[in-house]
Order: structure tokens, then sequence, then C-alpha cells
């Protein structure tokens, strides 16, 4: 279209060329014409004829008719000219716009090319890289992992099951419950998603309900299942759940959720000892975090967070599609020392 447009520009301008070297091989044709040569010479033969006008037609009909086609055609491009060149002027005012118009696009997406390769290399080839999971409890851009992954953060980016990279701050941290809070929305880049489609369930959970987890072990996102196997987590810490389900240390701040798609949990680690046993912070203790956050952290706005499941009747597999999206991949950049 961009091309087309242009086109169209470069033969307005150009038939306008045309048109103004057409009226000025005109106005040499007129200039051409001696009129006072023509008069002189009608009133010398005048004086010496007894049919002087017929004679005069006789002898100048021809010029006299090149001289009023001339005068015509004069007339006539003149008022065409003037309508072009009122055309040509919105033409190209109109090229202006579109060339500020297209400059803008194109340095605006050089900026974000640049911003986002510059991102690329960075989350690729910094050595000091730390890496975990988190997921959105608002679909505006608010985010929650584990406390240790953030903590002594130089720089904090979030990588989406896409490879969308965004910027991330740490709104809140809640050090005795390994919570933290960031947010996504300060990046220009990231668009306002759908309310997420899980609730938040701070019930507490039973033996052996079955659970399953998503989150970043590797590059990819991960799906993990398996059951609840405590009600406490590591040595009796009644804030957490244990839950026999193998995880990596990147699947840390990923969700726990139970079979109708509900938050019970965030993973915060595993046992090292035993082979399957992880630990999970309880939903309640976030909720008592949220409630925590000062306000003006928020910019003013408490976050209020979605009470309906749409996870509910759908099959596992459903679930896993819809909750993909809301898992992020969290990159933590410190200094070396």
């Amino acid at each position: 279209m961009e091309m087309n447009e242009e086109k169209d520009i470069e033969n307005a301008l150009r038939a306008y060329g045309e048109r103004i070297r057409f009226k000025q091989r005109l106005k040499a044709v007129q200039a051409g014409t001696d009129m006072n040569a023509m008069r002189q010479s009608a009133n010398d033969y005048m004086a010496e004829s007894s049919q002087p006008v017929r004679t005069l037609w006789h002898i100048y009909r021809t010029t006299l008719a090149v001289a009023a086609s001339v005068a015509i055609i004069t007339t006539f491009s003149s008022i065409f000219l003037y309508r072009s060149y009122q055309q040509s002027h919105q033409q190209e005012q109109q090229y202006s716009m579109l060339s500020k118009e297209i400059q803008a696009v194109k340095s605006s997406q050089r900026k974000l090319l640049n911003d986002y390769n510059g991102r690329g290399r960075g989350l690729s080839n910094n050595p000091a890289q730390v890496s975990g999971s988190g997921f959105l409890i608002t679909g505006d851009g608010y985010l929650v992992t584990n406390n240790h992954i953030v903590r002594d953060a130089d720089s904090v980016y979030v990588q989406s099951t896409k490879g969308e990279v965004y910027k991330a701050r740490v709104v809140y941290t809640d050090q005795v419950h390994d919570l933290a809070f960031l947010q996504l929305c300060d990046d220009s880049a990231f668009r306002s998603m759908p309310p997420v489609p899980y609730s938040f369930d701070a019930r507490p959970s039973d033996l052996g309900e079955r659970v399953y987890t998503l989150g970043y072990p590797r590059e990819e996102i991960v799906y993990g299942e398996g059951y609840l196997s405590s009600g406490t987590g590591y040595r009796g810490d009644s804030t957490a759940y244990q839950v026999a389900i193998g995880v990596n240390p990147g699947n840390s701040g990923g969700p726990l959720l139970d079979e109708k798609g509900n938050i019970i949990g965030i993973i915060s680690g595993k046992q090292t000892t035993s082979e399957g046993v992880s630990f999970a912070v309880k939903t309640n203790y976030l909720l008592e975090a949220l409630s925590n956050i000062p306000t003006d952290s928020l910019k003013g706005q408490p976050l209020r967070l979605n009470r309906k499941n749409t996870l509910a009747n759908l099959p596992r597999k459903q679930q896993i599609k819809r909750m993909q999206d809301y898992v992020y991949q969290v990159k933590v950049f410190k200094h070396k020392d």
C-alpha cells in the first residue's frame, strides 16, 4: 500500500511538470506571432484596396486562426493547469504528511527492535543470571514469584511462552513467606490480558488431593503433576504444603493448582535429600501478603483478584492450554562480585 501511494504521487508530479512545459511552448508560439506587424500590414493594405476586409481575411485567416486557437488553448490550459496545480499542491502536502508518518513508524520500529535485541542479548549472554517461574495474579500485569529469586537483583525480566520479554519492577517482598510481587505494566511493550482464568483458594486442601504445576526448569514451560502429601512443609512449617511432584530450581515461583484449577499454593523449593518431594507456600499467605502491600507501591489502585474460575469444568489438557499464557519465566541479573 505504501509503495503504491508513493508511485501515484510521483506520477502526479511528473504529469504536472509536463503540463508546465506545454504551457511554456504555447507561450513561445504566442510570442512568435508579431501582432503589431499584422495590424500595420492590414492598415497599409486597406488604404490601397476597395475590399479590405475580404482581402485581409484571405491573406491572414490562417494566422488569425492559429492566434485564436492559441488564445483558446492557453485559456483552457491555464484553468486546467491551475486546478492541476491545486491538486498537485494538495498531493505534495499529503505526501509530506505521509512521509513524516512513515518516518515516525520506522523510528518507532527501530526503537522497539533495538530494545528487543538488547533484551535478547542480555537474557541469553549474561552469565550472572538467576531463573525461576512466576504467574500473573491480575490480567493488567501484576505477578507473584519467590522472594529468593529476585533478592538483591539489579534488574528483573520475565519471558512468556511465546518468547515475549518484558522488564519488571519489584513492587513488594514478603521475606518471611518467600513471596515477591512484580509489575509488568511499567513496560510499555506489555498489553493487558484478559482476567486470569483461575481463582485463589485459601481453604486448607486435603491429603491425597491431586495437584499440578507449570514452570520453567528449562527454557520452555514444563508440566508436572502429583498429590498433596502433607499439610505442612519442611520441618513442620505450617505456612506450606508438602507435595509429591518432582521439580527443579527453575520451578520455584510457579503455581500449584488443584484439579478444578484453583491456585492453592506457590512452589517454593524441593527437599534435596528426598527425590520427588517439594514444598509450596499456601495461598492464604499469598492473600495476606497482598493485603500488606503499601498503596503507594500500587500507584493508589488496590489489586483485585479474580474470583471467577473458568477452568473448573475443563479437562486437564484444556486447563493447561488456558493457563500457560499466564505463567512466565523470571530472569534476574546481578552484578558479579
